[in-house]
């Protein structure tokens, strides 16, 4: 039969902190399939009762949708859990070294492979990804993910300044590779890819580069916009050195147009009132990324702070500072989220 209830206990949690208890289950839970795709789920008497000529098949097994990892690097596969420091010196003594090896497409071709492999073992089928500055990671990642079933986001890092020479590109070269990119890849395997133009955070962008990626995002609007916000106290001060005329952290972003519904900011722990209710007005989304908040010691995000003001939390990974690619370990670590012990 193309549709079947399929009735056991259900983990209903998808990824959003929303103040409800991410380990929840329900005992008698359904999940309604079509087609072999899982169309809705909830408490078991309701999607009966919907449906009621649709077979009930009874199972044991624990039915949660798949996981969503809303911030990682993948060239940072092999690298997870390395320590190196706090963020700044982790970035110039583990993280840069082991990208610029991704200017080989071999490189690039293999981890991608693993990076994969990784998700699909702790049931993440949605991930949003940091690639490194060589476009042919961007073609490795997406060409290995035409052969799974995961949903991914991914784009191109841009940096100008502040890192190694061979990881660094002009903000017209980052313009023109990124577009690129977006032609080839945005909305491709039936609508399962998704292109997300990705400076990598303030520390490494000239303005020129902050604003080609704006002018991007103006032009694809239907792209996602990813980058880094608030980490560590050093980085906060670094960009009030390098922007003195900016408010504040977030203000650097809002001056090129790269705050609003689709753009994704990892980490957001150091943030001041302004930025918060900046993020909720603008419906941006807050990556939560606690395993590596506390590998690289950067501080503790106040996840109940932004809630309470309105601003969507999600769970990121942040492999490969954060220490795991599964998800719900990360959700056990999440500073503010409810949860209780499982049966």
């Amino acid at each position: 039969m193309s549709r079947l209830i399929e009735r056991g206990p259900l983990r209903p949690f998808r990824g959003t902190i929303t103040g409800a208890d991410p380990f929840e289950v329900v005992e008698d839970g359904a999940i309604l399939i079509d087609d072999h795709v899982v169309v809705d789920f909830g408490p078991a008497r309701r999607l009966i009762a919907a449906h009621p000529d649709v077979m009930v098949v009874p199972t044991d097994a624990l039915l949660s949708p798949g996981l969503v990892d809303v911030h990682c690097h993948f060239p940072q596969t092999r690298i997870t859990g390395t320590y190196g420091g706090g963020l700044l010196e982790w970035l110039e003594n583990v993280t840069f070294p082991e990208e610029e090896r991704f200017e080989d497409p071999a490189y690039s071709k293999a981890v991608a492979r693993e990076f994969f492999d990784q998700c699909e073992a702790v049931g993440t089928n949605e991930v949003t990804v940091f690639c490194t500055s060589h476009p042919n990671s961007v073609d490795a990642l997406f060409t290995e993910a035409l052969d799974r079933t995961i949903k991914v986001t991914a784009g191109l890092v841009m940096m100008d300044r502040n890192a190694p020479s061979p990881l660094l590109t002009p903000a017209q070269d980052a313009y023109d590779d990124s577009l690129a990119l977006i032609e080839r890849w945005h909305g491709a395997a039936g609508g399962r890819f998704t292109y997300a133009i990705t400076p990598r955070f303030a520390p490494t962008s000239t303005p020129a580069l902050l604003e080609a990626a704006g002018a991007l995002w103006a032009a694809h609007p239907t792209c996602a916009m990813q980058t880094h916000l608030s980490e560590s106290e050093e980085e906060v001060a670094w960009v009030r050195r390098l922007f003195p005329h900016a408010k504040d952290y977030l203000a650097v972003y809002e001056k090129f147009g790269l705050v609003g519904p689709g753009a994704i900011f990892a980490h957001a722990i150091h943030l001041t009132d302004r930025e918060v209710a900046s993020l909720a007005e603008h419906k941006a989304v807050v990556a939560h990324c606690p395993t590596a908040n506390r590998f690289l010691q950067s501080g503790t995000c106040d996840v109940s702070r932004l809630l309470a003001a309105g601003v969507t939390v999600k769970l990121g990974t942040d492999i490969g500072a954060g220490t795991t690619f599964d998800v719900m370990e990360v959700a056990a670590v999440a500073e503010g989220v409810p949860r209780r012990p499982l049966d």
